[in-house]
């Protein structure tokens, strides 16, 4: 018998996340969060811009489909987040100090 591998943890497709409005424009995602509540939030970065904007809910495919590093997201606890300088940098975890 063959052996089945272990599951890949991965998002559905349609599941929502929600977006600045600068990632919904085409900015890149430096921050992801994944709030006290367990809402997923994909970020640009730009703290003072992102704090005043209204997230929009969107499909997190559509969001991974312009940069798939964001899949491993998908292992963030509750209160926890990730983020990067830039594109090109490896991610650096932190938690959310309410």
């Amino acid at each position: 018998m063959a052996k089945r591998g272990v599951k890949k943890k991965q998002f559905r497709n349609d599941f929502g996340v929600f977006v600045c409005p600068h990632v919904l424009e085409g900015a890149n995602v430096l921050e992801v969060v994944r709030d006290s509540e367990g809402d997923w939030q994909f970020r640009c970065g730009d703290t003072d811009a992102d704090s005043d904007a209204d997230l929009i809910l969107v499909a997190v495919g559509d969001v991974i489909a312009s940069d798939p590093s964001l899949e491993q997201s998908v292992e963030l606890q509750i209160g926890t987040g990730i983020e990067r300088k830039a594109t090109y940098k490896d991610w650096e975890s932190f938690t959310i100090e309410e």
